[in-house]
């Protein structure tokens, strides 16, 4: 695939997401996290939108990275499916996080999420080690999340 499609392709994917993540969350999102109950450990409103930015430029590099191989078409398909899945549920958690509000249920509506992680990276490292690296720092990021998400859920559990 030329340098100009997989980079247009890239940007759709990411472009797509985003669109779908902000239709799911829908309005008052900012209202929502900061009316929460939060740990000291998690990071203010800002911050998450810097972590969604970083997202965003990892799932371009790993789409271009992708798209751009000339390697085994399965993987290719593989890898691509993996992110797109991701992204998906991504777009679905902040449906049930933001619009519908079920913290409990957001924390089981993740649990797919990092192994699907996983199984890209795994997947990556056979045929695009670059972008399995690059895909890394989110991975790891992956258990604070999880932490930060089951924290929600218990500290907002039972409101006063």
């Amino acid at each position: 695939m030329s340098i100009v499609s997989a980079i247009l392709i890239a940007c759709a994917i990411c472009i797509i997401s985003a669109m779908l993540e902000g239709l799911c969350a829908g309005k008052g999102v900012k209202a929502f996290i900061t009316s929460l109950r939060t740990p000291s450990y998690a990071p203010p409103f800002w911050a998450w939108i810097i972590i969604g930015v970083f997202y965003y430029i990892i799932s371009f590099f790993i789409s271009y990275r992708v798209l751009r191989h000339s390697g085994d078409n399965f993987l290719k398909a593989v890898s691509l499916t993996l992110l797109l899945a991701m992204m998906s549920i991504n777009a679905i958690w902040n449906y049930v996080f933001f619009r519908a509000q079920n913290l409990f249920l957001s924390f089981f509506a993740f649990i797919p999420y990092p192994l699907l992680a996983i199984a890209l990276f795994v997947c990556l490292l056979q045929f695009e080690a670059l972008a399995a690296w690059m895909f890394l720092p989110y991975l790891a990021y992956l258990n604070y999340a999880a932490l930060i998400c089951y924290k929600y859920w218990k500290l907002n559990e039972n409101p006063d």
